[in-house]
């Protein structure tokens, strides 16, 4: 079976139905589908709940997606990604308002 052949829309040249990219000019030619293998979620949730501004970039690549699973994936990774950044910042004014706490109680036995 012969491979079918499209025309580059930024240089014009010929190129093959399964290229990716053009090997004229490098354009994109069509969008490679974004794996959502077991073990891309595991380090996607992991990202989102570990270091949370930085979950939301693959999440919303994610969510652009046309394949329903990869939505889906990158719907969690956003929602995490916000649970994590909301109980961060929670934990920081807890441990700022247990601080102040403590320095008024030294400051009341001065």
């Amino acid at each position: 079976m012969e491979n079918e052949l499209k025309i580059c829309g930024v240089c014009h040249k010929e190129v093959l139905d399964e290229y990716y990219f053009c090997p004229n000019c490098g354009n994109n030619l069509k969008e490679g589908e974004k794996p959502v293998s077991v073990i891309i979620q595991i380090g996607l949730y992991a990202l989102a709940i570990f270091l949370p501004p930085m979950g939301l970039w693959p999440g919303v690549k994610y969510i652009m997606k046309k394949n329903k699973q990869a939505k889906i994936v990158g719907w969690i990774v956003v929602f995490l990604t916000l649970a994590s950044s909301a109980l961060t910042i929670w934990g920081i004014f807890v441990a700022f308002d247990t601080y102040l706490g403590q320095l008024d109680s030294l400051m009341i036995g001065l």
